[in-house]
């Protein structure tokens, strides 16, 4: 019998989900969702894409990010700094291709939205993998 309450337990506590979510705007848990998306399964070049029009215009992408496979994404969860600004940090672990080398990188984000919540971006530098 023990072990059956135990399995619930622990069945029903992995479904729960962020407990900060509630306090987050919706259309900042999306997009954060759509970044952890595309650093996990899509193509890191288009990271630059949730950044600022402004940072879009002038970023230098690098041109070895095909050389890059992302096998690890864990973050914290959301902190909020003001009404328009959100902070998070993820810890991506990655392996460089051609010299199967294992490395990690830190992503400090910034979220920020200028027009009241209705869209986000990234204002702060997307992560380098050397």
């Amino acid at each position: 019998m023990r072990i059956a309450v135990l399995v619930c337990f622990l069945l029903l506590s992995g479904c729960q989900s962020n407990p900060f979510r509630d306090d987050v705007p919706p259309k900042l848990f999306n997009q954060m969702q759509s970044y952890e998306d595309t650093v996990r399964w899509g193509e890191l070049q288009n990271l630059y894409l949730f950044t600022s029009p402004e940072a879009v215009k002038s970023a230098k992408i690098p041109e070895d990010l095909d050389n890059v496979r992302v096998t690890g994404y864990e973050s914290s969860p959301l902190r909020q700094i003001d009404e328009t600004r959100w902070a998070v940090t993820a810890v991506i672990d990655y392996v460089l291709i051609d010299r199967q080398v294992v490395r990690q990188a830190v992503d400090n984000q910034v979220w920020v939205s200028d027009d009241g919540g209705k869209s986000w971006f990234l204002d702060s530098p997307v992560p380098q993998f050397r």
